[in-house]
């Protein structure tokens, strides 16, 4: 097969000026849709993104809600603790607290979970 046989789909068959033709007319239509490209919907002006970033915080205030929360729990256990331990050894195992450290089950779980 010779490549002066070979056509193209716009022009016919290739001589010397037809496939400059054809390379710039390929170059052309490749530019027009580069700028259609450009001509999408951009979702910057939508709002989507504040949308988006208004909802991370709330979700992430939840979070840190909810962490803050369980925090003050445990501050508040340990500090019943720590004033029933200063009161007698008895009554600090009568607290919550307490009652957590004497159990056996609960030392088995600390056990598991420090060897995974």
């Amino acid at each position: 097969m010779e490549i002066n046989n070979l056509s193209t789909q716009l022009n016919g068959p290739i001589d010397g000026a037809k496939a400059n033709e054809a390379r710039s007319a390929q170059k052309v239509q490749g530019n027009t849709e580069s700028s259609n490209s450009a001509d999408k919907v951009s979702l910057s002006s939508t709002g989507v993104q504040s949308n988006e970033d208004q909802f991370a915080k709330i979700e992430l205030e939840k979070a840190n809600s909810a962490a803050f929360t369980k925090l003050r729990e445990y501050k508040a256990r340990i500090q019943e603790y720590d004033q029933a331990r200063q009161v007698s050894p008895e009554a600090a195992r009568e607290t919550e607290l307490g009652k957590m450290l004497n159990d056996p089950a609960v030392w088995e779980k600390m056990a598991e979970n420090m060897f995974r």
